[in-house]
């Protein structure tokens, strides 16, 4: 049984099947287990910092020295920690674009949920992140505010937009 992906679980469980006893040696991960029985062996990892796992291998080895082959464990990501997301350029103010663009920085990739405002913008990525708000009519916003969920269902900060005021020129 593989380990889910992601998992917000830093010590993950995985199962394998083995046809023999003996012990197992894991590389590019540990475990306390180390025997291997015959039939189905759940083995938990040690803890594992957030990231993706996609070198982890185990392999058994016999009372008689004999090594089974090496099984590669499907690879996963362990994602325990919400994203960070925090402000890089604010609106200008006042302005008269009634569709401005802001700009703030996400430690994880996401989706985007925006209230007092919003955008055809949904995905944000690792790194600076503009969105372009939809019309605004004239005035000023003080309550738009963002947030960042990542692909475990984490949600970021909260990040509350610096105020702005929009006016535009009056039409004729």
């Amino acid at each position: 049984t593989p380990v889910s992906t992601p998992t917000t679980d830093n010590t993950p469980q995985y199962t394998f099947y083995s046809n023999k006893t003996g012990t197992i040696t894991i590389t590019g991960a540990s475990s306390s287990t180390t025997g291997v029985n015959i039939g189905n062996n759940i083995i938990t990892f040690n803890t594992l910092q957030d990231g993706t796992y996609n070198n982890i291998t185990i392999k058994g080895t016999n009372s008689n020295g004999k090594e089974s082959n090496i099984l590669t464990v499907t690879s996963f990501t362990v994602d325990t920690i919400a994203p960070q997301i925090t402000e890089v350029t604010a609106i200008t103010t006042p302005t008269t674009d009634n569709t401005p663009d802001y700009t703030f920085y996400s430690d994880k990739p996401g989706t985007i949920t925006i209230t007092g405002a919003s955008s055809s913008n949904t995905d944000a990525n690792i790194g600076n992140n503009t969105i372009t708000f939809n019309t605004l009519t004239d005035g000023t916003y003080s309550n738009i505010t963002i947030n960042v969920t990542n692909i475990s269902g984490k949600e970021s900060n909260t990040l509350t937009v610096t105020p702005f005021t929009i006016s535009t020129p009056p039409q004729i």
